[in-house]
């Protein structure tokens, strides 16, 4: 079964969270769809000017949106507008009702499989599906509804609509159930094996890391 998740841009976007995320997924063999969030631009532009070639529009990823095991949504300056962009919104709740991510509360489990290093458990997600985001993103979670009573860090000051959300701000990586959230692009490379143990198990994450990184032997 292919394991399928959507990386959403727009402009001003963190290139670093985005491209680096994208990069290492793929080198797990996890297909990554990179989607526009706007239906009439196929090239995006991030905060640094650096320009992405999308390949699915928004309304294109709404039509298939129940193929995907995941939605992972970058940070960057662009993230101030889209707290605005209400189809942003209703999707992302969408998806997380959908699959009842609001209700799971198995940050706990998820420490206790990476304790035991337990794959099989890793692996079951690969059915429940998942949402991620880093920096200023979460922001995004969180007026979505997502994250009431849920763990979560963020990079410091973006933290709107987060009243009802545990903030774990001395933390750069948080697993709270079915939402991973990280705190700045410094961390991106842990983000991403950290989604990369989520839908495929922690021994693929540390295969990962050794590939990237030789002189190691396990992630960070």
């Amino acid at each position: 079964m292919t394991v399928q998740v959507a990386m959403i841009i727009f402009d001003g976007f963190e290139e670093i969270e985005c491209v680096t995320t994208i990069d290492l997924l793929r080198r797990a063999n996890i297909r990554v769809d990179l989607i526009s969030i706007d239906n009439e631009k196929k090239s995006i532009k991030g905060s640094h000017y650096i320009e992405l070639v999308t390949e699915y529009k928004f309304q294109d990823f709404l039509e298939t949106l129940s193929n995907y095991n995941g939605i992972i949504i970058p940070g960057g300056p662009g993230i101030v507008q889209q707290l605005s962009n209400q189809k942003l919104i209703d999707v992302i709740k969408r998806f997380g009702l959908l699959y009842s991510i609001a209700q799971q509360s198995s940050n706990e489990n998820n420490n206790n499989n990476n304790n035991n290093n337990n794959n099989n458990n890793y692996n079951d997600n690969n059915n429940n599906r998942f949402l991620a985001a880093i920096c200023a993103a979460p922001q995004i979670l969180a007026k979505s509804g997502l994250l009431k009573g849920r763990k979560v860090t963020h990079f410091p000051g973006c933290n709107q609509f987060m009243q009802d959300s545990i903030e774990l701000l001395d933390q750069s990586l948080v697993i709270d159930g079915n939402i991973i959230t990280a705190s700045s692009a410094g961390v991106t490379i842990q983000f991403a094996l950290k989604i990369v143990e989520y839908l495929k198990g922690i021994d693929a994450s540390n295969l990962l890391y050794s590939q990237i990184n030789p002189i190691q032997t396990k992630s960070p």
